[in-house]
C-alpha cells in the first residue's frame, strides 16, 4: 500500500523587515566575494601566483570584487626586473563577473518583495544597501596595499548601482508593480489626469518600451556577431593559446579571465557594427573600414578582432537596423500610436500626417535607445593603466549617436513593413471626437436591445396573423353552434378599436343609469321630506308622479343585474329563450 507523506513547511525566525534586508544583502555580498575568492585560491593552489601567500590572494580577491562593482584601482607598481614601473588607474570593468553580484541581488530583491507589505519595500532596501556598502568599505580598507589602492569614498558609493539595479529588478519581477512597492497607487494617480493626458502617457510609455526592445535586440545581434567572429577566427585564437604554453592551470586562469570580459567584447562588436568602432589603446582603431590596433596583450580572444573585408563588412550595419525594425514592429503591435491619431486630426492630408508621425516616432524611439546604448558603452570602456592601454573600448557618445541613427532607419523600415506583415484589423478610434470606450460599449448594448425588440415585434406580428386566421375559423364554428368568443388580442387593429369603443360606451351607459338611479332615490327622499300640506294640489300631483318615477327607476336599477366583465377568450352561451326566439324568427321568415 503506497502512502504519501507531506514534507513539513520550512520555518524561519520572525524578524523585522530592516533586519531581513540587512541579512539578505549581507549574504549576497559574502557569496559574491566567496565566488571570486574560490577561483583565485584554486589558481593559487596550482602554483599560479608564485610566492604569494593566502593573505595576498585574499587581498587580490577583494580588489577584483571592488573592480567588478565599478570601483577603480589605483596602480603604483615599481620596476621589477625587466618590467617597467606602472603608474595609472585600472578602470575596465569585467562585466562577466559583474553578473554574479547582480544575479544574487536579483534573488534578494525577490525574497524581500515576498516579505514586504505594500509600501514597505523601501525599509529592507535601505537597510540592506547600507549593509552592502559597509562591507564594500571594509574590503577597500582591507585590500589597500603599497602597490594597489582604492579610494574609500568611491568604494562606499560606487557599488550602490549594482545593489539598486539587481534588487529593484528582482522586486519588480516578483510584484510586477514598482509603484505599489513604495506605497503609490498608480491607477488612482493616473485617474486624476484627463483622458488626453492618459493617452499621451500611454504613448510615451510605449515609446520607452520600444526603445528597450531595440536595445535588447541590438545586444542579441551583437552577441551573434561576436560568436560568428570567434568561429571565423578560431585558428588565430588557438595559435595564441599555443604560444602561451601556460599549462593546465594557466590556460584555466586565462579562460576564466576571458569569460569575465565576454560582455565587454559583445558591446565592442555592437560598436563595430554601427561604424563607431572601438580602440585598444591610444592611437588605435577597429571599425568597418580599417583595423589598426598594434601590439596587444597575449589574450587569445583578442585574436578575434575582425579585419574589414570590403564591401561585405558593411553588411554589419544590418544588426542595428534590424533591431530598430523589430522595435517599430513591436510598437505597431502595441497599438498606442495616439500621436498619429492627433496629427491625422490636425492635418487633412493622410499621406502627410502619416509621414510626419512616423518620422517623429523614429526620432522618439531612437533618442532613448541611443542614450541607453551610450551608457552601456561607458560601462564597457575603461583603462588598463598600463602604458598606452589607457583608452580601451568604444567612445560612448559617438557609439550612442550612430546607434540612434541606425535605429531610426530601422524604425522607419519596421513601421512600413509591420502593416504588411500583420494587418491592422482594428476600427478607427473616435477618441478625439468625444466618444470614449464606455460610450461605445453602451451604444453597442443599445443596438443589441433594439435588434432584439425588432425581432420580438416581427415574431408578434407573425403570431398575430396566424391567430387572426384561427379566430376566423373559430368564429364560424361558434356561429353554427350559437356560441361566440370575445378575444380582443386576436382581432385586427380596426375591429379591436371598435370593440374597445363599444365597451367604453356600454360602461358609461351603465354608470349613467346607476347615477340616475341614485339621483332618483335622493330626489325621492327629498320630495318625501317636503310636507304635502305645504304644496298646492297641482304640485302635489307632480311630486307624487316624480316620487313614483324615482321609485320605479330605483327598483329597476336595483333589479337590473350588473353586466359581467368579459375576459379575453371568455365563452358566453346563449340562453334557451333566445334560441327559441331565433327559431321562431327563422320560421316566420321562411
Amino acid at each position: 500500500m503506497n502512502t504519501t507523506s507531506k514534507t513539513p513547511p520550512k520555518r524561519s525566525l520572525p524578524m523585522p523587515l530592516w533586519m531581513q534586508g540587512a541579512i539578505e544583502l549581507l549574504m549576497t555580498a559574502v557569496l559574491s566575494f566567496a565566488t571570486v575568492l574560490i577561483l583565485l585560491v584554486a589558481v593559487w593552489f596550482a602554483g599560479g601566483f608564485n610566492d604569494s601567500s593566502l593573505l595576498g590572494v585574499s587581498q587580490l580577491s577583494s580588489q577584483i570584487w571592488l573592480l567588478i562593482h565599478g570601483v577603480p584601482l589605483d596602480l603604483n607598481i615599481p620596476q621589477h626586473g625587466s618590467f617597467a614601473a606602472v603608474s595609472g588607474t585600472f578602470s575596465l570593468i569585467p562585466l562577466g563577473l559583474t553578473l554574479v553580484p547582480l544575479a544574487l541581488c536579483f534573488r534578494s530583491g525577490r525574497r524581500l518583495a515576498q516579505a514586504s507589505y505594500e509600501g514597505q519595500f523601501w525599509v529592507p532596501l535601505v537597510s540592506g544597501s547600507l549593509t552592502y556598502l559597509a562591507i564594500s568599505l571594509a574590503l577597500s580598507l582591507f585590500s589597500s596595499t603599497a602597490t594597489v589602492t582604492t579610494h574609500p569614498l568611491l568604494a562606499f558609493l560606487v557599488p550602490l548601482w549594482v545593489v539598486l539595479l539587481g534588487t529593484i529588478c528582482g522586486a519588480w519581477f516578483e510584484s510586477r508593480s514598482l509603484a505599489r512597492m513604495i506605497g503609490v497607487n498608480a491607477a488612482e494617480w493616473v485617474g486624476k489626469f484627463s483622458q488626453y493626458s492618459r493617452w499621451a502617457g500611454s504613448y510615451v510609455w510605449a515609446v520607452l518600451r520600444s526603445s528597450l526592445v531595440a536595445l535588447l535586440a541590438f545586444i542579441a545581434g551583437g552577441a551573434l556577431l561576436f560568436a560568428l567572429t570567434v568561429l571565423y577566427n578560431w585558428n588565430d585564437i588557438l595559435a595564441v593559446y599555443q604560444l602561451l604554453s601556460a599549462g593546465a592551470v594557466g590556460d584555466t586562469a586565462v579562460t576564466l579571465l576571458q569569460l569575465g570580459i565576454v560582455p565587454n567584447l559583445i558591446i565592442w562588436a555592437m560598436a563595430w557594427s554601427t561604424g563607431a568602432g572601438f580602440s585598444f589603446g591610444e592611437g588605435t582603431i577597429a571599425n568597418l573600414s580599417q583595423t589598426s590596433v598594434g601590439a596587444m596583450p597575449a589574450l587569445p580572444v583578442l585574436g578575434a578582432i575582425p579585419q574589414p573585408i570590403d564591401p561585405f563588412s558593411y553588411l554589419a550595419v544590418l544588426v542595428p537596423i534590424l533591431a530598430g525594425a523589430l522595435a517599430g514592429w513591436w510598437f505597431f503591435r502595441a497599438g498606442e500610436n495616439h500621436f498619429d491619431e492627433w496629427v491625422s486630426l490636425k492635418i487633412r492630408f493622410r499621406w502627410l500626417s502619416a509621414l510626419l508621425s512616423t518620422l517623429c516616432l523614429a526620432v522618439f524611439i531612437a533618442v532613448p535607445t541611443g542614450i541607453m546604448t551610450a551608457a552601456v558603452g561607458w560601462f564597457a570602456h575603461g583603462s588598463l593603466g598600463l602604458g598606452r592601454f589607457t583608452h580601451v573600448g568604444p567612445t560612448p557618445w559617438f557609439f550612442g549617436l550612430l546607434t540612434a541613427l541606425w535605429i531610426a532607419v530601422g524604425v522607419l523600415l519596421g513601421s512600413i513593413l509591420a502593416p504588411m506583415i500583420e494587418p491592422d484589423n482594428s476600427k478607427e478610434l473616435d477618441r478625439f471626437a468625444g466618444e470614449s470606450r464606455e460610450n461605445k460599449r453602451r451604444l453597442k448594448k443599445e443596438q443589441k436591445k433594439a435588434k432584439a425588440a425588432q425581432k420580438a415585434e416581427k415574431k408578434a406580428a407573425r403570431s398575430g396573423s396566424k391567430g387572426s386566421k384561427a379566430a376566423d375559423s373559430v368564429a364560424t364554428e361558434t356561429e353554427s353552434e350559437d356560441v361566440f368568443v370575445l378575444d380582443e388580442a386576436e382581432e385586427s387593429p380596426a375591429d379591436s378599436a371598435q370593440q374597445q369603443d363599444a365597451a367604453e360606451l356600454t360602461s358609461t351607459e351603465a354608470n349613467v343609469s346607476a347615477d340616475s338611479a341614485e339621483e332618483g332615490e335622493v330626489s325621492a327622499e327629498k320630495d318625501s321630506a317636503v310636507e304635502p300640506a305645504a304644496l298646492e294640489p297641482a304640485q302635489q300631483s307632480e311630486t307624487s308622479e316624480n316620487l313614483n318615477q324615482g321609485s320605479v327607476r330605483a327598483e329597476e336599477s336595483k333589479a337590473a343585474p350588473e353586466q359581467p366583465k368579459l375576459a379575453r377568450g371568455a365563452v358566453i352561451r346563449r340562453p334557451k329563450s333566445l334560441k327559441k326566439q331565433r327559431k321562431t324568427r327563422e320560421e316566420n321568415d321562411s
